[in-house]
């Protein structure tokens, strides 16, 4: 009986789970961040495909600057994946296109045209391989 008591406790307690991702992203699975201060797109892809459409929770007006942030790193492949920011008639205003490993920022300050505002983020990727984090902050 011993023996059993044993064998069943090295089971339990000798096996282990897969272990945690160090960059707390799971392949494949988009991680969100959309608040009225904040919109943040994190992805660690394995031939993913995609094509995500998130409404911005900002309310921006001529006083609102945003700060953009693109890092891509890890790339490989040759997949097409694009990021575009569309105003609320869904004309984009900045496209942002993911060639290979980069680091890209950019600051604008909203001028008093509402149609100049980013409304809506579109992310689409084809057999994307690599860790993308696209930001956008409000100041």
């Amino acid at each position: 009986m011993k023996q059993y008591l044993l064998i069943i406790l090295l089971l339990f307690f000798g096996c282990v789970g897969p272990p945690d991702p160090e960059d707390g992203l799971i392949d494949n699975l988009p991680s969100i961040i959309n608040t009225s201060d904040v919109f943040s797109f994190s992805l660690r892809g394995d031939k993913y495909d995609f094509n995500e459409s998130y409404d911005l929770s900002f309310y921006l007006d001529s006083n609102s600057v945003l700060s953009t942030t693109l890092i891509v790193n890890e790339f490989s492949g040759n997949d097409t994946t694009s990021i575009f920011l569309k105003n609320s008639l869904d004309s984009t205003l900045y496209w942002y296109l993911v060639l290979g490993n980069s680091v890209y920022t950019r600051s604008d300050t909203m001028s008093g045209d509402p149609l100049s505002y980013p409304n809506k983020i579109n992310v689409v990727g084809t057999q994307f391989n690599g860790v993308v984090d696209f930001q956008i902050i409000k100041q």
